[in-house]
């Protein structure tokens, strides 16, 4: 009941301010907002008196400012001038817009303006100065910086006019320039006294390097990728090594524990009533433990002079717990955590290859943190 309440008091609420925000917002100088939000408002009730009045002084108002806006914009020598008119020109549109699909609406402004040709003409002189900007910055194509101004403007002038000249071609080509291009190298055999697969572990830090993009302007290969794209030069490589994988003396050990429980049935009396007591158990816990620790050696090196850029050594462990149990006494003394070690046999210790796994989870996290923090501002 209290919710219904707390929800009825928030509607009301919500009524009201959608009856006086128009009016507030036209009062502030917000025109477009208020007129929208007596479009919004005269669609549910064409024949509210506020939002029709004000809707009417919002409108003009707005469409007015909006060409002296225009006005000043051409008149100027701003070179974005254009996009400012583009601005501008939309905006008049799209009130247009919204009252069309507002029947009540229409009836407070019947002859909205529309300024579709003269738009076209704004957003066509914008994406040609965006374009002469990128085609500019392109001269100097090798200064990363310069291909990522490139790219920038070539993509603005394609949202003002998709297909302007070849600016489809010239976006990728700038793209291209602009992208930091990063090997991730394989990583060597961890040891010799195990026979240890670990492609595994550089495999899963490629596919998370493919599907997530850590910085727009950054692209990681592997070698193989690198060769198949015929690269003309390389920013950066990964290199990765595992210093050292060590797996530890197998540890066990064999404990008793009592337990018990209080308040269990233990029996009824001959008039049949329940006796409660305590009842007792003896736990005879075995347990088994192997450990695998190391560390990796994490690098990133300049492309052109194999230069150490960055350098850090992630270290991990793992370690395998086994434990299994006996008892003597009333098995209800017993908890479910201790029942579940009773149900266990004895089971053999892990192989190399299961700890080196473990080992290695850790890991990857550490190195997809490290490689994200690194590239995410270049």
């Amino acid at each position: 009941m209290k919710s219904i309440v707390t929800y009825s008091l928030l509607a009301a609420f919500l009524v009201l301010v959608g009856c006086y925000s128009g009016k507030k917002a036209l009062e502030k100088g917000n025109y477009d907002t208020a007129a929208y939000q007596a479009i919004n408002r005269l669609k549910n009730n064409p024949d509210h008196k506020k939002s029709r009045q004000t809707l009417k002084s919002a409108y003009f108002l707005g469409v007015d400012l909006h060409k002296d806006n225009i006005q000043r914009a051409k008149a100027s020598t701003d070179p974005f001038k254009y996009e400012k008119m583009v601005y501008d020109y939309t905006a008049i549109n799209n009130l247009y817009d919204a009252i069309a699909r507002c029947p009540g609406c229409r009836k407070v402004v019947p002859n909205p303006e529309r300024f579709d040709q003269e738009l076209s003409g704004a957003r066509l002189k914008a994406a040609e100065y965006r374009y002469e900007l990128g085609d500019r910055a392109m001269q100097q194509k090798d200064n990363r910086e310069k291909a990522k101004e490139a790219h920038g403007h070539f993509a603005v002038a394609s949202d003002f006019v998709p297909r302007y000249k070849d600016v489809e071609d010239r976006m990728d080509e700038a793209l291209f320039y602009a992208t930091m291009k990063v090997v991730v190298e394989p990583i060597p055999s961890p040891v010799r006294i195990f026979d240890l697969k670990h492609e595994f572990f550089v495999n899963k830090i490629n596919e998370y390097l493919h599907n997530n993009m850590i910085n727009q302007y950054v692209r990681f290969y592997t070698p193989s990728e690198a060769k198949i794209d015929q690269l003309p030069f390389v920013d950066h490589y990964i290199q990765m090594e595992f210093d050292r994988f060590n797996l530890g003396g197998v540890s066990s050990r064999t404990y008793e524990k009592e337990t018990s429980k209080d308040s269990v049935e233990v029996g009824k009396t001959k008039s049949g009533e329940v006796v409660y007591g305590t009842v007792k158990a003896v736990l005879k816990v075995n347990e088994r433990s192997l450990t695998g620790s190391g560390l990796l050696d994490f690098k990133v090196l300049d492309g052109r002079t194999r230069k150490v850029l960055t350098q850090e050594k992630f270290p991990s462990e793992y370690v395998w717990t086994a434990r299994w149990a006996t008892f003597n006494g009333d098995e209800r003394a017993l908890s479910e955590e201790e029942q579940d070690m009773v149900k266990r046999i004895e089971v053999s210790i892990p192989g190399p290859q299961l700890m080196f796994e473990e080992f290695t989870a850790p890991l990857y996290d550490q190195v997809i943190a490290k490689i994200h923090d690194y590239y995410r501002y270049f």
